[in-house]
């Protein structure tokens, strides 16, 4: 019963059923939908039901959000449950491939244009987006992932982002998934990991800086190694080379490391390697002088440019205004695999506000703020919504705490502002570097950012035991929701004094 364009929600573990079921579903012409399950209930429900889905494919928890709210979801129909069925109807996962196994109905065709899926992004720095993906956007990640990375059949993946795991499987790589909670990769056990690892002689894997941070920590303190490891991929947010040094350093000596760069709307637009900064000999020196994080050079099949930074819609590339390379602006970018539109929640407000028309094509405004460099290299300065205006000057989140990570008591640090406009106060929040903060290092970081230009006129600087962060990577500091709790700090700090 299930049609081309019918949307069906897949709700499952990740799992070998979990990736019969998409491609399953991609190939019968259905529109999955798919949703964090880290997003809460709340979310959950509400992004769901924004899609209308005509059908549950889930496991019986899911099943049971169904039927709780069984009057957002008056069109589900079609009902499959991968597990066990309790007090619900339509088949079980098993009851249906044993009707597939000796089915002659015909599979449809699907085109390019055709939608393939409803992606919805992590919420990290507003309220979660349906993401249309079209039969042409999967095509064209794979084919960039394969010509960027070379990857070949008979590899062995660990996958700690299962999406990931998909390209494997089209690729004739080997998925291994791990014993985690794919919800909350920070919290992996790095010994699992391990041990998942050299269990299946793993060659390459794909996880958050969050997961690299933790497992190479594990290995430098127990002095473990995964020598079979020889292709590394880090996706979410921009890794620092401490953790990419400490990780190489535990691997394969041969092994490559590689930062994709992009978002759910168009993954992905660049990719740097290790090499790469690596040979920039200065990179260094860069980072602490508070310009971004370099993410390399754009894909093939990818156009970008930058524009003037502003929060008004721009409905036509000819209303955009241009900025020097040098100089820091949104990045645009467009081609087969940029998302066209948004869908469900708030979709007419989000594509007024994020797309440009050009002609027959649509240029996707990012929300991420940097520079190109002469090499044509994009540098990474933050998202737009997270930059600081005061005193007649606008600092940007990864130029500041690029200089405040440099400081050997610090973790990671968070840029966030207090108040509106004209009377915002920027706030530095630093996490502190297990067993090298001490009852002198408040002062040391004010200091230490009072002698750089870019932070010398930040006055207020907060220690955060852990920084709030994404629920898809666990990496992307959550900047709305800390600057919620540095307001308190500072309000607290004023009454004291």
């Amino acid at each position: 019963g299930v049609s081309p364009g019918t949307r069906l929600a897949l709700l499952v573990r990740p799992g070998i059923d979990f990736v019969a079921l998409v491609f399953g579903l991609l190939r019968s012409g259905a529109t999955l939908v798919l949703v964090d399950a880290g997003l809460g209930r709340k979310n959950l429900v509400d992004c769901l039901a924004a899609t209308e889905p005509e059908g549950f494919v889930g496991i019986p928890q899911a099943h049971l959000l169904r039927l709780l709210y069984r009057r957002r979801f008056r069109l589900a129909k079609h009902n499959i449950t991968v597990g066990r069925r309790w007090c619900w109807s339509g088949p079980t996962l098993r009851e249906l491939e044993a009707m597939g196994s000796h089915s002659t109905a015909v599979l449809p065709h699907t085109s390019a244009n055709d939608p393939a899926a409803v992606v919805f992004t992590s919420g990290s720095t507003g309220p979660p987006k349906g993401v249309e993906y079209r039969h042409e956007t999967f095509a064209a990640q794979l084919t960039e992932i394969e010509r960027m990375y070379g990857l070949q059949a008979g590899g062995v993946d660990l996958a700690c982002f299962p999406l990931f795991g998909l390209f494997n499987v089209a690729l004739g790589i080997t998925t291994v998934l791990p014993e985690m909670d794919f919800s909350k990769p920070a919290s992996c056990d790095p010994a699992k990991l391990i041990a998942a690892a050299k269990d299946w002689n793993v060659t390459q894997s794909f996880a958050s800086p969050a997961v690299w941070d933790r497992l190479s920590r594990y290995c430098r303190e127990h002095r473990l190694a995964v020598p079979t490891l020889c292709e590394l991929f880090s996706c979410g947010a921009p890794v620092p080379l401490s953790v990419i040094e400490r990780t190489l350093a535990h691997v394969h000596a041969q092994a490559t490391m590689h930062t994709p760069y992009g978002a759910t709307e168009c993954l992905p637009i660049s990719s740097i390697s290790a090499a790469e900064l690596k040979k920039q000999s200065k990179v260094q020196n860069v980072l602490e002088a508070g310009t971004g994080v370099c993410v390399g050079k754009r894909v093939e099949s990818i156009e970008w440019k930058t524009i003037a930074i502003s929060d008004q819609a721009i409905e036509g590339i000819d209303d955009c205004k241009p900025v020097d390379g040098g100089e820091i602006g949104e990045l645009i970018v467009r081609g087969p695999k940029v998302s066209r539109r948004y869908v469900a929640i708030g979709a007419q407000q989000a594509n007024r506000l994020a797309k440009i028309n050009d002609g027959d094509t649509v240029w996707h405004r990012t929300g991420d703020v940097g520079y190109f460099d002469e090499g044509e290299r994009f540098w990474y300065c933050g998202r737009k919504s997270q930059r600081v205006a005061f005193a007649g000057r606008t600092l940007f989140t990864e130029c500041v705490e690029g200089i405040a990570n440099s400081h050997p008591a610090v973790r990671r640090s968070a840029l966030v502002g207090i108040g509106t406009s004209p009377s915002v106060v920027p706030i530095v929040v630093v996490e502190p570097e297990p067993g090298r903060w001490t009852a002198k290092s408040m002062q040391s970081v004010r200091d230490f950012l009072h002698q750089h230009e870019m932070t010398r006129d930040i006055r207020h600087v907060f220690v955060h035991s852990s920084l709030p962060v994404d629920i898809r990577h666990n990496s992307k500091i959550r900047r709305e929701e800390l600057a919620k709790w540095a307001s308190k700090q500072l309000a607290t700090r004023r009454t004291n004094k």
